[in-house]
């Protein structure tokens, strides 16, 4: 089925999944007590740092606790009516991608669990390895600019190159970045807040069920690249070469 280069990014912590799940773990295992992630918070909140050099300190705590990172994991949950909506654009054959400044462990796991299928997840490289080791790496391949862990931005702007009319969902900082190269954004919480503020246009949402209304209800809008509140504002933060 041919509908038009239509794409489907979404976040993952707070988004696709009901819970932030990166927040809950460092929140559950005491690592935003820790004086070296207080520091770090203080810049990040004072936009001295970006999630980079954040996720840096904060996931190096993470080391050798993955039996307790697992049993948080059973306690996290997708946002109800994710799985509708997601059966909806496999049957549509639309792609969807997972774009998230998170862990890919608890992302790969957390997808395997609940059947989430996705044609592709790009996040940081964050993982327990087979071996007992624990790897601590960034996805962001954008060298002029070092202030996210993933690099949302690139990640939709290449979408944007390539011919894609992109749908993006998303809740939190990092996803102001990578929906300010979308067509169309569908938000919730602090970017829904950071949106209104800059006098974006989006569609709010606080469940998946909020999106399959105006999603699947205007599909044939959507399809032909004619659906109503197409962002309009300009990204004057990011950098690329």
């Amino acid at each position: 089925m041919d509908n038009n280069n239509l794409v489907i990014v979404t976040d993952f912590d707070g988004t696709l999944m009901k819970e932030d799940v990166g927040d809950t773990v460092m929140k559950e295992l005491g690592i935003l007590e820790r004086e070296e992630t207080i520091e770090v918070t203080r810049k990040f909140i004072g936009k001295e740092i970006g999630t980079m050099k954040w996720i840096e300190v904060a996931y190096s705590f993470l080391e050798g606790r993955q039996a307790e990172v697992d049993e948080l994991l059973e306690s996290v949950s997708p946002r109800q009516g994710a799985p509708r909506f997601l059966d909806f654009c496999k049957e549509r054959q639309i792609p969807v991608i997972i774009l998230s400044d998170g862990m890919a462990y608890y992302i790969e796991k957390l997808t395997q669990k609940f059947g989430i299928e996705a044609d592709k997840i790009i996040s940081n490289p964050i993982r327990y390895l087979s071996d007992g080791e624990y790897s601590l790496g960034f996805q962001n391949p954008n060298p002029s600019c070092r202030w996210c862990g993933c690099c949302k931005a690139d990640a939709v702007r290449r979408l944007k190159e390539e011919g894609s009319k992109v749908v993006y969902i998303g809740d939190g900082v990092s996803d102001l970045y990578g929906s300010s190269f979308a067509d169309w954004i569908f938000a919730r919480s602090t970017l829904a807040n950071f949106l209104t503020e800059s006098g974006e246009q989006f569609y709010r949402f606080e469940t998946f069920d909020d999106i399959m209304d105006v999603f699947a209800g205007d599909f044939d809008a959507f399809s032909a690249g004619t659906a109503a509140r197409m962002r309009a504002k300009e990204n004057t933060f990011c950098r690329f070469a």
